[in-house]
Protein backbone atom coordinates (compact mmCIF):
# COMPACT_ATOMS: atom_id res chain seq x y z
CA UNK A 1 0.00 0.00 0.00
CA UNK A 2 1.32 3.55 -1.15
CA UNK A 3 2.01 5.00 2.29
CA UNK A 4 3.01 8.61 3.31
CA UNK A 5 6.23 9.10 1.69
CA UNK A 6 4.91 7.62 -1.23
CA UNK A 7 1.67 9.83 -1.46
CA UNK A 8 4.06 13.26 -0.43
CA UNK A 9 6.28 12.05 -3.47
CA UNK A 10 2.98 11.46 -5.61
CA UNK A 11 1.49 14.82 -4.44
CA UNK A 12 4.61 17.23 -5.12
CA UNK A 13 4.95 15.97 -8.57
CA UNK A 14 1.00 16.50 -9.13
CA UNK A 15 1.79 19.88 -7.43
CA UNK A 16 3.90 20.87 -10.22
CA UNK A 17 1.38 20.12 -13.01
CA UNK A 18 -1.55 20.95 -11.52
CA UNK A 19 -1.36 24.44 -9.10
CA UNK A 20 -2.24 27.23 -11.20
CA UNK A 21 -3.69 25.76 -14.12
CA UNK A 22 -7.01 23.93 -14.61
CA UNK A 23 -8.56 20.40 -15.32
CA UNK A 24 -10.14 21.21 -18.41
CA UNK A 25 -11.80 17.91 -18.62
CA UNK A 26 -12.50 14.55 -16.79
CA UNK A 27 -13.23 11.03 -17.98
CA UNK A 28 -14.39 8.21 -15.79
CA UNK A 29 -14.00 5.12 -17.16
CA UNK A 30 -15.49 3.79 -14.60
CA UNK A 31 -18.64 5.11 -11.91
CA UNK A 32 -17.31 3.07 -8.45
CA UNK A 33 -13.90 2.30 -7.19
CA UNK A 34 -13.98 1.62 -2.76
CA UNK A 35 -16.91 4.07 -2.69
CA UNK A 36 -19.29 5.66 -6.05
CA UNK A 37 -17.38 8.66 -7.71
CA UNK A 38 -19.53 11.40 -7.73
CA UNK A 39 -18.61 12.36 -11.36
CA UNK A 40 -21.40 15.28 -11.79
CA UNK A 41 -20.23 17.05 -8.54
CA UNK A 42 -16.14 16.80 -9.33
CA UNK A 43 -17.00 18.51 -13.00
CA UNK A 44 -19.06 20.72 -11.06
CA UNK A 45 -16.32 21.21 -8.63
CA UNK A 46 -13.12 21.27 -10.28
CA UNK A 47 -13.23 21.00 -14.01
CA UNK A 48 -12.97 24.59 -15.72
CA UNK A 49 -12.00 26.04 -12.41
CA UNK A 50 -8.04 27.01 -11.80
CA UNK A 51 -6.53 24.72 -9.75
CA UNK A 52 -5.41 26.85 -6.31
CA UNK A 53 -3.60 24.14 -3.96
CA UNK A 54 -2.51 20.34 -4.19
CA UNK A 55 -1.61 18.93 -0.71
CA UNK A 56 -1.22 15.41 1.31
CA UNK A 57 -3.47 15.07 4.33
CA UNK A 58 -2.33 11.76 5.85
CA UNK A 59 -2.36 9.94 2.87
CA UNK A 60 -5.22 11.92 0.76
CA UNK A 61 -3.86 13.98 -1.59
CA UNK A 62 -6.39 17.38 -1.92
CA UNK A 63 -7.06 19.38 -4.97
CA UNK A 64 -8.47 22.24 -4.39
CA UNK A 65 -10.48 25.05 -6.65
CA UNK A 66 -12.26 28.15 -5.70
CA UNK A 67 -15.28 25.92 -5.73
CA UNK A 68 -14.41 22.87 -3.91
CA UNK A 69 -11.69 20.04 -3.31
CA UNK A 70 -11.07 16.49 -4.52
CA UNK A 71 -9.97 14.01 -2.41
CA UNK A 72 -7.90 11.13 -3.96
CA UNK A 73 -7.05 7.98 -2.37
CA UNK A 74 -4.94 5.76 -3.76
CA UNK A 75 -6.08 2.28 -1.88
CA UNK A 76 -3.95 -1.07 -1.96
CA UNK A 77 -2.33 -0.42 -5.57
CA UNK A 78 -3.34 2.98 -7.05
CA UNK A 79 -1.66 5.61 -8.73
CA UNK A 80 -1.57 8.78 -10.57
CA UNK A 81 0.32 8.79 -13.69
CA UNK A 82 1.28 11.32 -16.09
CA UNK A 83 1.10 11.17 -19.87
CA UNK A 84 0.96 12.79 -22.78
CA UNK A 85 -1.33 10.49 -24.34
CA UNK A 86 -5.13 11.02 -23.44
CA UNK A 87 -6.06 7.02 -24.36
CA UNK A 88 -4.41 5.49 -21.01
CA UNK A 89 -1.69 3.02 -21.81
CA UNK A 90 -1.95 1.23 -18.06
CA UNK A 91 -4.62 -1.42 -17.22
CA UNK A 92 -7.08 -0.56 -14.49
CA UNK A 93 -7.52 3.06 -15.29
CA UNK A 94 -10.68 4.44 -14.23
CA UNK A 95 -10.10 7.69 -14.29
CA UNK A 96 -8.18 10.72 -16.92
CA UNK A 97 -7.82 14.31 -16.41
CA UNK A 98 -6.52 16.71 -18.87
CA UNK A 99 -4.89 19.63 -17.89
CA UNK A 100 -3.20 22.69 -19.97
CA UNK A 101 0.47 23.17 -19.58
CA UNK A 102 1.99 26.49 -20.44
CA UNK A 103 2.26 26.30 -23.58
CA UNK A 104 -1.60 25.42 -24.10
CA UNK A 105 -0.51 21.69 -24.63
CA UNK A 106 -2.59 18.71 -23.35
CA UNK A 107 -1.28 16.85 -20.50
CA UNK A 108 -3.30 14.09 -19.19
CA UNK A 109 -3.08 12.17 -15.44
CA UNK A 110 -4.71 9.13 -15.23
CA UNK A 111 -5.87 7.62 -12.44
CA UNK A 112 -4.43 3.87 -12.32
CA UNK A 113 -6.20 1.35 -9.28
CA UNK A 114 -6.15 -2.79 -9.91
CA UNK A 115 -7.67 -3.57 -7.06
CA UNK A 116 -10.02 -0.79 -7.22
CA UNK A 117 -9.37 0.18 -2.69
CA UNK A 118 -8.97 3.66 -3.62
CA UNK A 119 -11.25 6.40 -3.86
CA UNK A 120 -11.85 9.49 -6.01
CA UNK A 121 -14.43 12.24 -4.05
CA UNK A 122 -15.24 15.79 -4.75
CA UNK A 123 -16.80 18.45 -1.61
CA UNK A 124 -17.84 21.79 -1.48
CA UNK A 125 -14.20 23.77 -0.17
CA UNK A 126 -15.75 24.83 2.89
CA UNK A 127 -16.65 21.55 4.00
CA UNK A 128 -13.64 19.68 2.96
CA UNK A 129 -11.68 20.12 6.78
CA UNK A 130 -14.92 18.24 8.03
CA UNK A 131 -15.30 15.41 5.76
CA UNK A 132 -15.65 12.80 7.93
CA UNK A 133 -12.41 10.72 5.89
CA UNK A 134 -10.23 13.84 7.47
CA UNK A 135 -11.86 14.99 10.49
CA UNK A 136 -10.43 13.01 13.21
CA UNK A 137 -7.25 12.24 11.82
CA UNK A 138 -4.37 12.57 14.21
CA UNK A 139 -1.29 15.34 13.31
CA UNK A 140 1.22 14.96 10.37
CA UNK A 141 4.21 13.39 12.21
CA UNK A 142 7.13 15.42 10.09
CA UNK A 143 4.64 18.75 11.31
CA UNK A 144 4.64 18.24 15.00
CA UNK A 145 7.35 19.35 17.14
CA UNK A 146 6.25 17.77 20.16
CA UNK A 147 5.48 14.32 18.40
CA UNK A 148 7.24 12.82 21.45
CA UNK A 149 4.91 14.07 24.12
CA UNK A 150 1.84 13.61 22.10
CA UNK A 151 2.58 9.69 21.73
CA UNK A 152 2.93 9.63 25.37
CA UNK A 153 0.11 10.94 26.36
CA UNK A 154 -2.03 9.23 24.13
CA UNK A 155 -0.37 5.80 24.93
CA UNK A 156 -1.31 5.96 28.59
CA UNK A 157 -3.25 3.30 29.45
CA UNK A 158 -3.53 1.39 26.09
CA UNK A 159 -2.44 -1.95 25.94
CA UNK A 160 -2.29 -2.30 22.05
CA UNK A 161 0.77 -3.39 20.91
CA UNK A 162 3.07 -0.23 19.92
CA UNK A 163 3.26 -0.86 16.68
CA UNK A 164 -0.34 -1.04 16.12
CA UNK A 165 -0.63 2.01 18.13
CA UNK A 166 1.73 3.85 16.02
CA UNK A 167 -0.59 2.61 12.81
CA UNK A 168 -3.74 3.99 14.27
CA UNK A 169 -4.18 7.08 12.42
CA UNK A 170 -6.26 9.01 15.01
CA UNK A 171 -2.94 8.92 17.04
CA UNK A 172 -0.81 9.81 14.16
CA UNK A 173 -1.24 10.33 10.34
CA UNK A 174 0.73 8.16 7.77
CA UNK A 175 2.96 5.59 10.19
CA UNK A 176 1.97 2.81 8.20
CA UNK A 177 3.10 -1.16 7.88
CA UNK A 178 6.72 -0.36 6.54
CA UNK A 179 7.74 2.62 8.28
CA UNK A 180 6.22 1.16 11.69
CA UNK A 181 8.67 -1.83 11.20
CA UNK A 182 11.95 0.74 10.59
CA UNK A 183 11.37 2.98 12.85
CA UNK A 184 11.18 1.05 15.66
CA UNK A 185 13.58 -0.86 14.79
CA UNK A 186 15.80 2.18 15.07
CA UNK A 187 14.64 3.11 18.06
CA UNK A 188 15.38 0.08 19.92
CA UNK A 189 11.80 -1.23 20.84
CA UNK A 190 10.12 -4.16 20.04
CA UNK A 191 6.62 -4.02 17.92
CA UNK A 192 4.87 -6.17 20.43
CA UNK A 193 5.48 -4.24 23.59
CA UNK A 194 2.36 -2.62 24.96
CA UNK A 195 2.06 0.94 24.61
CA UNK A 196 1.68 2.02 27.75
CA UNK A 197 4.77 0.17 28.60
CA UNK A 198 6.97 2.44 26.48
CA UNK A 199 8.75 4.65 28.57
CA UNK A 200 8.80 8.04 27.82
CA UNK A 201 12.30 8.78 26.87
CA UNK A 202 11.53 6.18 24.35
CA UNK A 203 8.84 7.94 22.98
CA UNK A 204 11.51 10.17 21.76
CA UNK A 205 13.42 7.61 20.30
CA UNK A 206 10.59 6.33 18.41
CA UNK A 207 9.33 9.77 17.19
CA UNK A 208 12.61 11.27 16.24
CA UNK A 209 13.55 7.84 14.18
CA UNK A 210 9.44 8.15 12.54
CA UNK A 211 10.58 11.48 11.57
CA UNK A 212 13.74 10.03 10.33
CA UNK A 213 13.04 7.61 8.50
CA UNK A 214 9.81 8.75 7.19
CA UNK A 215 11.65 12.20 5.81
CA UNK A 216 14.57 9.58 4.27
CA UNK A 217 12.04 7.56 2.33
CA UNK A 218 11.04 11.11 0.80
CA UNK A 219 14.32 11.63 -0.48
CA UNK A 220 14.44 8.36 -1.93
CA UNK A 221 11.25 8.70 -3.71
CA UNK A 222 9.06 6.56 -1.65
CA UNK A 223 9.18 2.26 -1.21
CA UNK A 224 8.53 0.49 -4.64
CA UNK A 225 6.67 -2.72 -3.79
CA UNK A 226 4.37 -4.21 -6.07
CA UNK A 227 2.41 -1.30 -8.49
CA UNK A 228 3.95 1.78 -6.43
CA UNK A 229 5.89 4.09 -9.11
CA UNK A 230 6.39 7.80 -9.32
CA UNK A 231 3.59 9.73 -11.50
CA UNK A 232 6.38 9.61 -14.25
CA UNK A 233 6.44 5.56 -13.71
CA UNK A 234 9.73 5.81 -12.26
CA UNK A 235 10.40 3.52 -8.98
CA UNK A 236 11.13 4.44 -5.21
CA UNK A 237 14.46 3.70 -4.08
CA UNK A 238 13.89 3.40 -0.32
CA UNK A 239 13.53 -0.45 -0.29
CA UNK A 240 17.30 -0.64 -0.92
CA UNK A 241 17.57 0.71 2.66
CA UNK A 242 15.00 -1.17 5.02
CA UNK A 243 16.66 -2.63 7.91
CA UNK A 244 14.11 -5.04 9.11
CA UNK A 245 11.15 -5.14 6.93
CA UNK A 246 10.77 -7.97 4.22
CA UNK A 247 14.44 -9.56 5.84
CA UNK A 248 12.90 -12.50 7.41
CA UNK A 249 16.08 -14.95 8.30
CA UNK A 250 18.55 -12.41 6.93
CA UNK A 251 20.97 -11.85 9.49
CA UNK A 252 20.72 -8.12 11.36
CA UNK A 253 22.72 -5.39 10.18
CA UNK A 254 23.37 -4.37 14.27
CA UNK A 255 24.21 -7.69 15.32
CA UNK A 256 24.24 -11.49 14.29
CA UNK A 257 20.45 -12.14 15.37
CA UNK A 258 18.58 -13.57 12.30
CA UNK A 259 15.29 -11.22 11.78
CA UNK A 260 11.96 -12.78 12.92
CA UNK A 261 8.88 -11.66 11.47
CA UNK A 262 5.24 -12.46 12.82
CA UNK A 263 1.76 -10.70 12.43
CA UNK A 264 0.57 -8.44 14.61
CA UNK A 265 -2.84 -7.20 14.07
CA UNK A 266 -3.17 -9.32 10.26
CA UNK A 267 -0.05 -7.75 9.13
CA UNK A 268 3.55 -8.72 8.40
CA UNK A 269 5.79 -7.25 11.97
CA UNK A 270 9.91 -7.89 11.37
CA UNK A 271 12.24 -7.21 14.11
CA UNK A 272 15.16 -8.16 15.55
CA UNK A 273 14.97 -9.68 18.71
CA UNK A 274 18.17 -8.42 19.93
CA UNK A 275 18.37 -5.18 19.34
CA UNK A 276 14.77 -4.63 20.45
CA UNK A 277 13.62 -5.30 23.63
Amino acid sequence: MPELPEVECLTRAVQEVLEGRTISAATFHRQDLRWPIPTKEFVELLVGSPVLKVSRRSKYMLVETKKGAGIFHLGMSGNILMSQEEEPSWKHTHASFRVLDQEKKSLYLHFVDPRRFGCILAVPRKELQDHPLLYKLGPEPLDKEDLAEHLWERSRGKSVAVKNFLMDAHNVVGVGNIYANESLFRAGVRPTRPASRVKRLEWTKIADEIQAVLAEAIIAGGTSFRDYRHADGEPGYFELSLKVYGREGDDCGDCTSPIKHKKIGGRATFYCPSCQI
